[in-house]
């Protein structure tokens, strides 16, 4: 019998390395094909690779690098890109000075720290200048795509609704004038709550010095929030880190119906403090009041744990099972599906996140709709379940959300 266990377990290695090793060819190979397509294949790997809840590790840690770490465009292109948005013969107009190597290089665009004239410190970003062009390319081919695989291998998703929502959003990334207005009005909205600068940091735009590709920031200083190695150094809690986010999800979503719909960890920081600071509000949706409302009453319902309250409001939001409501089991299902998409609570261990296996709830019981005007809701707070297993901590947001959850029905 011991010698049986010792074989089983030596299987159980070599299967384990054999699968490391594939995990690791394949994620260098996508990884690759992300850089050399660019377009929206970049986002698409920096969400993969920010999925460390259930995507394997070799993933998340060569796709990660899409986050903040693109290979880099050579200055020349980022000051003609600035000189020709600010109609200016040279960067040194503006500025005292500008770091020609970049402090991060992401999706769509590079950013470089500077000095200004008066000696402030802040930052410039700078689009690349062919990267518009893929991406709306790359969203007409998603579409096709999308319908293609509706009917097809994920037909356990509304992959369609999840391709329209893209159509609308991806091109309002490359409008640096609405990324401003957006964060400046969530700082605005958070400083009224009195988040703003006490728990949450979001940086000002200086100078006004704003265009369509362009657009220079405060400087900031921190480090990624899933900087472990930083947290423990500066002795900060992780615990900390997820209560002032998700208070700031909670006024973002469900008061103010405004909110940063890209929380992967190239957009938050930590800083020296114990603040929690939000950059690159380029993907920030606005919620219809229904929905706003919808959303109000759905997390409240998760803090009764009655799961027939639970998929009432789940239902009330316009997510369609591919299951009779009437069905004994209904409820049950459902209230995992709320939990699994919607909040950040630990799942049962035999519920299975991934949705690719073939254990997945989704592979039994497929979403028959899934309304598009969600899906920003659902990426951010996947993005928070991502995080709180890289923090190891667990959370569930709905207990944070609860103050504003209701703040939010009174309005």
């Amino acid at each position: 019998m011991t010698q049986a266990k010792a074989l089983a377990r030596t299987d159980q290695q070599e299967r384990e390395k054999i699968w490391a090793n594939r995990h690791d060819w394949g994620s260098r190979k996508v990884y690759q094909l992300c850089i050399e397509l660019r377009g929206f294949y970049l986002k698409d790997g920096q969400f993969i690779g920010s999925r460390s809840d259930f995507i394997p590790s070799a993933w998340v840690d060569k796709l990660s690098k899409l986050q903040d770490r693109v290979p880099p465009v050579p200055f020349s292109q980022i000051e003609d890109t600035v000189r020709k948005e600010f109609a200016v013969n040279s960067l040194l107009q503006l500025f005292s000075s500008v770091d020609e190597k970049p402090l991060g290089s992401a999706t769509i665009a590079q950013v470089h720290h500077l000095t200004m004239t008066d000696g402030r410190q802040a930052v410039l970003k700078a689009q690349y200048a062919d990267q518009e062009r893929l991406c709306q390319l790359d969203i007409r081919n998603l579409k096709a795509l999308a319908s293609f695989l509706q009917k097809s291998d994920m037909s356990f998703f509304d992959m369609v609704s999840v391709a329209e929502e893209f159509e609308n959003q991806i091109p309002l990334e490359f409008d640096f004038l609405r990324e401003a207005r957006m964060q400046m009005l969530i700082r605005g909205n958070l400083a009224a709550a009195g988040l703003c600068p006490s728990r949450v940091v979001i940086p000002s735009i200086m100078n006004n010095l704003v265009a369509r590709r362009a657009i220079v920031m405060e400087y900031i200083s921190g480090c990624k929030v899933n900087d472990l190695d930083s947290l423990k150094r500066w002795r900060i809690d992780p615990r900390s880190i997820l209560e002032s986010l998700g208070m700031a999800y909670g006024q973002m979503l469900l008061v103010n119906g405004v909110f940063h719909a890209d929380p992967h960890c190239g957009n938050v920081f930590a800083l020296r403090d114990g603040r929690v600071a939000l950059i690159d509000f380029g993907q920030t949706k606005a919620l219809t009041e229904v929905t706003r409302r919808g959303l109000c009453r759905f997390y409240l319902s998760m803090l009764t744990g009655d799961v027939h309250r639970i998929a009432e409001a789940f239902r009330g939001l316009g997510i369609v099972l591919d299951i009779d409501p009437s069905d004994a089991q209904a409820d049950d299902l459902t209230a995992i599906y709320a939990n699994a998409l919607l909040d950040t609570a630990p799942l049962p261990p035999e519920v299975e996140i991934d949705p690719f296996s073939s254990e997945s709830p989704l592979r039994q019981v497929p979403i028959l709709k899934f309304p598009s005007e969600l899906f920003m809701v659902l990426r951010a707070m996947g993005l928070l379940r991502s995080l709180s297993v890289m923090l190891g901590v667990e959370t569930a947001m709905c207990r944070i959300f609860r103050p504003f959850a209701r703040r939010g029905l009174t309005l």
